[in-house]
This record gives C-alpha cells, structure tokens and sequence, in this order.
C-alpha cells in the first residue's frame, strides 16, 4: 500500500504506564477493504505486547468479526477501534454510532443451518470476556484475550461500561465528519489519492436520499460535540 493510501489521521497512541501497557485509537471507513487495515494494524500491537502469532491471529478474527457486523448493519460510515494493551491482555473496542439493535439476541443459540449469528459466535468462542451495549444512537462491542489464559466456551455477553472514549479521539471524529459534509456540500475540494475523502464521495454519489445524509452528517455532528462537552464536564468534576 503506497503511503498516499493510507487514511489521514487514522490513529492516537499514548503509553499509559511504566509497565508496558498501552492505549490506542484508530478512526476507519466502515468499507470491507478497511478491515485487512484494522487486521494488521491489530496483529502488530498484538505482537509487539508479547503474543503468539496464533494468539494475535484469533484476536484479529474475533475483531474483524465485529467490523464486519457493523459494515454489514449499522449504516455508518466510520468505525472508531480501540486496542488497550494491559498487564493481563487486551482489550479491543469496536465502536460505531449507526443503528443499535436488540442485544437480548447475541444470547440466543447459535445454529448454523439458519446462518445468522456466525460472527457473535466467533467473537465468543476466541475472546476470554465480551460486552455488548446497543442503543438508537450505536453500539459498542468490547472484547478481552487474557495473556496464556484458555477461552471458555459458551459464556454470556455481558452489558459493557462506556467506552474507553477520549475528548482528542472525538474532537478527530467531529473534523472527520465536518470534512465529510464540506465534500459533499462541494465547499471543499477531495485530495488526490485519499482515500477518506474518496470514500465519502462514493457514498454520496451512490446515496439515493443524498439530501437525508447531509442531513446524517449534521445530525451526527451535533450529537458529537454535545458527547464531548459532556466528557469535558465529567473530567472536569472528577479533577476536582
């Protein structure tokens, strides 16, 4: 992949320990030739925190898994992923703000023959822990592979906490979709090469209610910057 193919601003990353432990955030397009990126970009930071291949391999299915349901359901342009690497494993968030869904069904018996649920089921039988919260406003999906610990099977989704969310991640996800809009208004013009902005405009182009996503687009950015003025408040009072 040549260097002008690689998404603008895709990531943060800051160490958050002496010990070794680690946080970061990457913005992607919610597009299938995105996952092999978020694939990669996994399978290093699982290495570089001392897993097998083997091991960094079913935490990169488990999350791609996750990646696709939301391509597939969510109708949302972007997926925020976070890895969190920590003394006992890590943590992987897969993030979106499009369509929630019910998740009374991830508990429901996985059966091949009616080939639905095939990604839940995946994503449980690799990972040690997993979390679900889903609302009209999105879904996060939280999953945790110990270090050397034996995944067990057939455990229960669990309601996740909040996201792992910071005010520098959101702050990149509301310039994402202000330059989303100013594509598609025409105010601005797509650079060569990029791939962000030649996304969007693929979108745009094959929308049939192009008038209902700039109205998407706005509605998403109001949502955002009240999302980040609440977090700005709540770190305010816990500094307190």
């Amino acid at each position: 992949m040549s260097r002008s193919a690689v998404p603008r601003r895709p990531q943060t990353r800051r160490r958050t320990g002496a010990d070794g432990t680690w946080f970061e955030e990457h913005l992607l397009p919610a597009q299938p030739r995105y996952v092999g990126l978020a694939r990669a970009l996994l399978r290093v930071t699982a290495l570089a925190a001392g897993f097998t291949e083997a091991q960094a391999f079913d935490v990169g299915v488990a999350m791609s898994e996750a990646y696709t349901n939301v391509i597939i359901h969510a109708n949302t342009p972007w997926i925020t992923l976070r890895y969190a690497v920590q003394p006992h494993g890590i943590t992987i968030e897969v993030e979106d703000d499009g369509e929630g869904f019910d998740i009374a069904i991830l508990d429901h018996p996985y059966r091949p023959e009616a080939e639905v649920g095939r990604g839940m089921h995946l994503i449980r039988s690799l990972m040690n822990t997993v979390e679900c919260q889903s609302s009209p406003m999105g879904t996060l999906v939280r999953m945790t592979r110990l270090r050397g610990g034996r995944v067990r099977e057939r455990r229960s989704w669990n309601v996740a906490a909040p996201p792992f969310r910071s005010i520098g991640h959101i702050r990149r996800t509301i310039d994402r979709y202000e330059r989303d809009l100013a594509l598609m208004l025409g105010d601005v013009e797509p650079i060569e090469g990029d791939l962000d902005d030649r996304a969007i405009l693929e979108r745009f182009a094959g929308a049939d209610d192009k008038e209902g996503l700039v109205g998407d687009r706005k509605l998403r950015i109001k949502t955002l910057q009240a999302t980040l003025e609440i977090l700005k408040e709540d770190m305010s009072e816990a500094g307190r």
